[in-house]
């Protein structure tokens, strides 16, 4: 069976050598952290992801202008907005976030797959005001970097943590490292299976959460949402869904409104 995460930790790693994340343009930070945003925001928080192809779905939307659609989703009310830089699996960039940053006001999500701390400093640098790390590149060595090293450069820099999950046991376990919030990935990155009832199971018996808690991927419809919610989810990471809509906007309004 192929491991989809340890191949994509090799290529991250490859891409850290080559000096990917060395040149990277300087964006500006939102005044606005994504943490706060959620816990404030007034409406269903929706983080929307500017995403154009990924391994598990291949090609999701043929290349258009980023900023014309990270603005599409603004007007239709998401709360923030998750940037790929992966050029090698999601056709991601790191100027795209960092010309997002310039241009629009709301925390910016840097999504990657992280394993050193040279991507916490482009991130910084370009303008990002959270970074994803998933626990499972750490807790099954597939970098040499320790997880608690890279939460405290992203801290040093001013830039928070969202900390990912995709079972109970290993949800039980984020706290101790503390990020600023929690994510439960409904896919399994080592198959790419995916399972909506992730967030039902792992929120089911993890109790006395102190943090936001995002439920990330697979998210499709309101329905989706409402499910999501009633596990005890406070906000959602939603991508192929919204970048394969022909009407960004009123797509993401769909899913705010839920």
């Amino acid at each position: 069976m192929v491991d989809y995460i340890a191949g994509l930790a090799l290529k991250a790693g490859v891409r850290v050598g080559r000096g990917y994340y060395n040149n990277v343009q300087r964006g500006e930070h939102s005044s606005k952290g994504l943490a706060e945003t959620i816990q404030k925001h007034e409406a269903t928080p929706v983080i929307t992801e500017v995403k154009f192809a990924s391994p598990s779905a291949g090609k999701i939307r043929e290349h258009g202008d980023p900023l014309r659609i990270a603005k599409a989703m603004l007007k239709g009310g998401a709360c923030a907005i998750s940037v790929l830089t992966d050029p090698d699996d999601f056709q991601g960039n790191l100027d795209t976030l960092a010309t997002l940053s310039r241009e629009v006001d709301v925390p910016l999500v840097m999504k990657d797959i992280i394993v050193s701390p040279i991507q916490i400093e482009a991130a910084a640098r370009a303008g990002a005001s959270t970074v994803v790390l998933i626990s499972e590149l750490f807790s099954r060595r597939l970098t040499e970097e320790p997880l608690d090293r890279l939460v405290r450069e992203a801290s040093r820099l001013g830039v928070e943590v969202l900390l990912e999950a995709n079972s109970p046991e290993e949800f039980r376990r984020l706290p101790e490292h503390k990020p600023d919030l929690y994510g439960i990935n409904n896919r399994n990155l080592s198959t790419f299976q995916l399972d909506l009832s992730t967030t039902e199971r792992v929120l089911a018996i993890n109790g006395n959460i102190d943090r936001p808690v995002v439920s990330e991927s697979g998210i499709e419809n309101p329905r989706d949402i409402v499910r999501l919610k009633n596990a005890g989810a406070e906000a959602f990471l939603v991508g192929t869904s919204i970048m394969r809509s022909s009407d960004v906007e009123s797509k993401v309004r769909e899913l705010v409104n839920a």
